[in-house]
């Protein structure tokens, strides 16, 4: 059998799991699953578009807060996930094993007692898909995460999805210096120094309250906007001596890699030692389109004791399991997606069983 003939029938083949999305929380629904003997698909979107997940985005930094992986770079871990899942393969797709393919998932849709799921397999070209196909299992895990806004600094407005020359080098967390984008993970790395958040409403006040864990030198940029917040928080930004800038912002100011400043519209520039941005997010969750889903004000699914997602009426979609950063009401840190990813993946599993416990 050649190459092609080969891929083709492992396509065509019905798989056990299905895993969309290769971050932390999906690796660990697949290994989990395989683990009780499951045939796993895992659907990597970042191996045929630029959705590597936000665990990946770190360059120099080590993450430190995952116990058993770190201290670990973003593409290391990456390598390092990736190749749990190579090892995991099996010559006779009949034995239990984890699959690979790069897929960006376009639809997933419910047919009889099977979920079909249809992707494209190659990278768009001038928007366009250029190559697309189907896979079949019986469970599905949603661990595809979400992508995180970016504020309209030096956005070149003619081309979506593009930016000028600094969103390259100042988005990632790894720098250092860059855009943070996670409190918790990066805060400590300017412990004492001046902190810029830029932000509006619940989403910079909770970051200004995890930001006093490091600093007392806290500014809210807005941007432009009115800030969104309560007359309550307000005033406890006031008793922290946090000030809060509406202007709007310009442009970067930087050194090769390392962002220093920000340049209001005004002319004026403020320094900082971090900077943090929090404009929001969008669930990667558009393929479930075809499922009428409980959602929290985000977007993010909702999900019951079991990891299984909910409906609108707040009964659980059989069958359909969601892990990770998607999830609502959980905290987005590494340790926290691979935890949900293997209730997840062994809640998949468990409902395969020939037979359930006795009621």
């Amino acid at each position: 059998m050649n190459v092609s003939m080969e891929q083709n029938a492992r396509d065509s083949f019905i798989y056990d799991v299905a895993v969309i999305g290769a971050g932390p929380a999906g690796v660990q629904a697949a290994i989990s699953a395989w683990h009780q003997g499951r045939r796993v698909l895992v659907l990597d979107a970042g191996a045929v578009s630029q959705r590597k997940g936000r665990a990946y985005w770190a360059k120099s930094v080590e993450i430190e807060d995952a116990p058993g992986l770190g201290p670990i770079t973003g593409p290391k871990l990456r390598s390092h996930l990736q190749g749990l899942l190579r090892s995991r393969a099996a010559d006779d797709p009949r034995e239990p094993h984890i699959a690979m393919r790069g897929a960006f998932v376009l639809r997933v849709r419910r047919e009889g007692g099977l979920f079909t799921i249809a992707a494209s397999l190659a990278p768009l070209k001038a928007g366009k898909v250029q190559q697309t196909g189907d896979f079949k299992a019986h469970r599905v895990v949603v661990a595809s995460g979400f992508e995180d806004g970016w504020p309209d600094i030096e956005v070149a407005g003619d081309r979506e999805r593009m930016l000028e020359r600094y969103r390259t080098a100042f988005r990632y967390a790894g720098n250092h210096g860059g855009w943070h984008l996670c409190i918790r993970c990066d805060g400590h790395l300017h412990r004492g120094g001046h902190f810029v958040l830029l932000g509006v409403g619940d989403s910079i006040y909770e970051a200004s309250l995890g930001a006093q864990d490091f600093t007392d030198s806290i500014t809210v940029l807005t941007n432009g906007r009115p800030h969104g917040m309560s007359e309550a928080q307000m005033r406890q930004l006031e008793e922290r001596d946090i000030r809060i800038d509406e202007r709007p912002i310009t442009s970067h100011l930087g050194e090769g890699t390392l962002l220093r400043g920000l340049r209001f519209a005004d002319g004026e520039e403020i320094y900082a030692d971090g900077f943090l941005v929090d404009e929001g997010l969008r669930p990667n969750s558009d393929y479930l389109a075809d499922f009428r889903l409980r959602r929290n004000a985000d977007g993010l699914l909702v999900t019951g004791d079991d990891s299984m997602v909910l409906r609108e009426d707040g009964e659980p979609e059989t069958g359909l399991y969601a892990a990770g950063d998607i999830v609502a009401g959980q905290r987005k840190l590494i340790a926290t997606a691979m935890a949900l990813g293997q209730d997840a993946g062994l809640g998949a599993s468990d409902s395969l069983r020939r037979w359930q416990e006795a009621l």
